[in-house]
């Protein structure tokens, strides 16, 4: 069973798959998950806030999306 602190986290500054750099003040978060890759845009002001176990959670949600019963 994959876990959140099994994605690895990647930042950038330009985006993944285009290859286009951020917005001003913005960071591209990437999260890898075995064959799963997911990311989302955060302000690079926000992004010195959380620790990166907050990353893994956020992303596992991304790339892990739980069904519920």
């Amino acid at each position: 069973m994959s876990k959140s602190k099994d994605v690895i986290v990647t930042l950038s500054k330009k985006h993944p798959q285009t290859g286009e750099p951020a917005q001003a003040g913005h960071s591209f978060v990437i999260g890898t998950l075995g064959t799963k890759k997911g990311w989302y845009e955060i302000e690079t002001e926000k992004l010195n806030r959380f620790k990166n176990e907050d990353l893994q959670q956020e992303l596992f949600k991304l790339l892990h999306p739980q069904t519920h019963h």
